[in-house]
């Protein structure tokens, strides 16, 4: 069998402008824009109470994401500086929601609530500055009274 020549390898040039990035501090998702998503791995289209299955489009389109965008201007601390804008522990939700959670294999610690008026909310999952709606609460009545 030939032999290969042996070739030169060429060193490595370490540039010295350039600069290593770190990862963000999570604190650093408070002062970030509240950004919302609609994503199939978390949206309930239809679970028996909060699904999405029961908002009419045309309410859909004109009332909350209408609602959704005016949060679009506010960072992350300011929403929750909000009345009823507030984190849910996975303990704290109603029982079939967290069934539905393990059913659908989520393995997510908290939820947030987002409200549009005074009884309409949305229950989501946050992600550094995503929220990522997951059930549609339009009487209120996702609360810890129906909880485990």
């Amino acid at each position: 069998m030939a032999r290969r020549d042996a070739r030169k390898r060429r060193a490595l040039k370490v540039q010295s402008n350039k600069v290593v990035r770190r990862l963000q501090d999570p604190v650093s998702f408070e002062i970030s824009n509240f950004t919302w998503r609609v994503h199939n791995d978390y949206i309930d289209y239809n679970h028996p109470q909060f699904g999405w299955d029961k908002v009419d489009i045309v309410y859909f389109l004109k009332k909350i994401i209408q609602s959704l965008q005016g949060y679009e201007g506010f960072t992350w601390q300011e929403v929750k500086q909000k009345k009823h804008c507030h984190p849910w522990g996975v303990d704290d939700i109603p029982r079939e929601c967290a069934g539905r959670l393990i059913e659908r294999q989520i393995d997510i610690e908290q939820l947030y609530q987002i409200p549009l008026g005074s009884l309409p909310r949305i229950i989501g999952y946050r992600d550094r500055q995503i929220f990522y709606l997951m059930w549609w609460d339009k009487k209120h009545k996702f609360c810890p009274t129906e909880a485990k």
